[in-house]
This record gives structure tokens, C-alpha cells and sequence, in this order.
């Protein structure tokens, strides 16, 4: 009798004939996430995601530095206003930065920085808002994290990936800029058993980011520039800023709280 003792198959390894490797497990989160499935094609051919996310408010904007500790306060503070369709909508954004594409280990201003931040938003935590004691060795490069958020947008898949990205990062200390460990830990959340050859990567093998860890689509490209422009129309207002309905900004904690 033979034994097999590999891991036991996601529908993404088992469409594609592989397994997961060691380092980066398929096991579905203990976090409820939503999970996309396709619709059949239309008459033009596109297949349209069909999903269940959560409602967003359209005349209230969130822009937010994935890469900040700001960010994963505001995914864990929102996420109830979300279940209630009171979540602003999120608009991701690049600081200035001279983190490398390949990320950033040992000190640097950006470690300080990051530093400096993550005390700000552990003092502003809440009950069960669960926060890192420290920063991730690896600072990654923002724009692969950019990237692969604003491919999930154009999928119908935002929050999903948003949710993995952050608690990626923030739990368990992985390198998001990294395209290797975005093509680990992404594709369970796109592809599915029943998901069609459509020839479109990121639909078939859950692939968000190029090897040059560009986007992929140019919605995705352009959504990106759209976001940056707005964000620097307001005067670039730092890794946290709600613009709300009256077009007023609020950053830091009082975006969590208005």
C-alpha cells in the first residue's frame, strides 16, 4: 500500500496538476473571505465574475499605503461597517519611497518610519483588533502590492485579496512585494473548481502581478494612476485619509472614527 503524504489538493492545484509548496500553504483561511466563481460567458464572449461583496459607499473614499500599519487598523476597523454596506471605497497609494523592487531588510528611514507608525496605531487599537508587536524583516516594495489590489478590484475580488494581503504581511511577517509569494498565496482566492479557460492569466492561474511586478491589465494600470492623481490632488495627506461626502479629509485615527 502506498502512502501519499503531500498535502491534500486546492481546486487551483488540482486544475493545474501541481502542488502546493512547502513554504506557502493552500489552506483555506481561518478568516471568512470571499471567494470568487465565474458566471458563464456572455454573448461577447467575457466571462463576468460572479461574487458576493461586501457593498461599499460610493461618496466616501478611503486612500490607504497597503504598506503601513494604517492600513491593516483600517481593514480590521472597517470590516464591520462593511458587513452593514457603510465601508468608503478603498483607493490604494505609493508614498515616496527608496525601498528596492526586490524589498528592503536591516535599518533604514522606512523601518523607523514604519516603527513610529505601528505604536501610533497600536495606540489607537481597539478591543480585539489584533496588531503585530513589530515591523516585518522584509519592507516590500509598494508598487507589486498595488498592483495585485487593483487587479482584485477589476475581478469583482477587492476585499478578498485586500484581507489576504494585509494579514500576509502584518501576520505572518511574508514579503507581499515579492511576485513568487503573490502566486502563492493569491490564486485560491480566484480560482475556483469550476473556473473556464479564458486565456486571461490572473482568471486561469490567480496570477495579479508581472514578473516586472507591474499590473498586468491596463484597468488596472490606469485605475492605479487615477488613485495616485486624486491622492495628490488632496496633497498627498499622508498613509490614512477618508475624504467623506462632503469632500472634507480626515486622516489618522479620525479616519476610522467619522
Amino acid at each position: 500500500m502506498t502512502i501519499d503524504t503531500r498535502p491534500r489538493r486546492h481546486p487551483y492545484t488540482a486544475r493545474h496538476n501541481t502542488y502546493p509548496s512547502p513554504g506557502h500553504s493552500l489552506k483555506p483561511a481561518t478568516h471568512e473571505i470571499a471567494r470568487l466563481d465565474l458566471a458563464p460567458a456572455g454573448p461577447t464572449g467575457e466571462v463576468a465574475p460572479a461574487v458576493t461583496t461586501p457593498a461599499v459607499s460610493t461618496d466616501r473614499e478611503l486612500y490607504v499605503d497597503p504598506t503601513s500599519p494604517w492600513a491593516f487598523l483600517a481593514h480590521l476597523r472597517l470590516s464591520a461597517a462593511a458587513n452593514e454596506g457603510d465601508e468608503p471605497s478603498w483607493a490604494v497609494v505609493q508614498r515616496w519611497t527608496t525601498i528596492p523592487f526586490t524589498g528592503q531588510r536591516g535599518p533604514s528611514p522606512e523601518r523607523d518610519q514604519l516603527r513610529e507608525e505601528l505604536a501610533a496605531v497600536r495606540a489607537a487599537a481597539q478591543d480585539g483588533e489584533e496588531l503585530p508587536d513589530d515591523i516585518p524583516a522584509v519592507l516590500p516594495n509598494p508598487r507589486p502590492v498595488l498592483a495585485a489590489y487593483a487587479e482584485a478590484v477589476d475581478l469583482g475580488v477587492g476585499p478578498a485579496v485586500r484581507d489576504r494581503l494585509l494579514r500576509a504581511y502584518w501576520l505572518e511577517g511574508l514579503d507581499i512585494g515579492s511576485p513568487d509569494v503573490l502566486r502563492n498565496i493569491l490564486p485560491p482566492l480566484i480560482v475556483g473548481a469550476a473556473t473556464l479557460c479564458t486565456g486571461d492569466p490572473r482568471r486561469e492561474f490567480g496570477y495579479l502581478v508581472s514578473p516586472q511586478r507591474e499590473p498586468l491589465t491596463n484597468q488596472a494600470y490606469h485605475q492605479l494612476k487615477r488613485w495616485q492623481e486624486r491622492w495628490t490632488d488632496l496633497g498627498q495627506p499622508g498613509p490614512l485619509a477618508l475624504v467623506d461626502s462632503d469632500g472634507a479629509v480626515h486622516t489618522g485615527v479620525k479616519a476610522l472614527t467619522t
